[in-house]
């Protein structure tokens, strides 16, 4: 019986310190693990939080840059130029996409629409083509041209939703309609981009299909990038 104590005394003996070290090592192994889930843990939640406000706002940067409407009407009654007695065409036509656009086509008097120059009134954010009448009639009146009033994808009675691809593409169809004219003289097309739609008229102006057509470039009120309105908005 001795013996056997003895025998299971030094089994013990020998066995303890192994199973200290082990115990040691795992609870190394467990501190170890918690620590770098604890750090990388954080990390990534911090990571995915990143990514996913990054995901948002990529998602709504066209809401939060864009704003067709300055209230519910704005997308369901666009005031017609016949309310400041400017002859018109109603037109709906598509886009480079298919997105269906609403534009007003206001013409000079039949002995003068061809001969005279005919502007492409690209508006600033915000309401619809509706609310720039009162501007578009001054420009017929003083400048004595035709004019085609673009509504933006989005906005007024055109369809879809805006974007700087979008709206850019509009522009081009816009001009396309235009150069399909035959009653129009096509190498008196003015751009004229007010705000938002100075760049959007730059971006028509430099590409080289459509520079040659374009005669003349106005610019007024507009921004050189968005990323530079945003410095300025933001003071970032």
């Amino acid at each position: 019986m001795t013996i056997v104590r003895l025998k299971i005394s030094q089994i013990w003996q020998l066995v303890l310190p192994v199973v200290m070290k082990c115990w040691a090592l795992s609870g190394a192994a467990v501190f170890t693990f918690l620590l770098v889930y604890w750090a990388y843990g954080g990390l990534l939640a911090l990571f995915l939080l990143c990514f996913a406000i990054t995901g948002i706002f990529y998602h709504i940067q066209d809401s939060l840059l864009y704003h067709p409407g300055e209230s519910f009407q704005s997308r369901v009654f666009v005031q017609t130029p016949s309310v400041l007695g400017l002859p018109y065409e109603n037109v709906f036509m598509r886009s480079i996409d298919g997105t269906l656009l609403h534009l007003y086509f206001i013409r000079q008097p039949e002995e003068k629409v061809s001969q005279v120059p005919t502007l492409v009134y690209l508006h600033g954010n915000a309401g619809n083509v509706g609310h720039r009448l009162h501007n578009a009639a001054e420009l017929y009146n003083n400048l004595h041209c035709n004019l085609l009033m673009l509504e933006y994808r989005g906005y007024g009675l055109s369809k879809g939703s805006p974007s700087e691809e979008g709206l850019c593409m509009d522009a081009r169809a816009a001009v396309d309609f235009l150069t399909s004219r035959p009653d129009i003289n096509q190498r008196l097309i003015i751009v004229f981009g007010r705000s938002l739609g100075g760049a959007v008229a730059v971006d028509l102006a430099a590409r080289p299909e459509y520079s040659a057509r374009i005669w003349c470039l106005i610019l007024e009120n507009t921004f050189t990038s968005i990323p530079d309105m945003a410095f300025t908005l933001m003071h970032w």
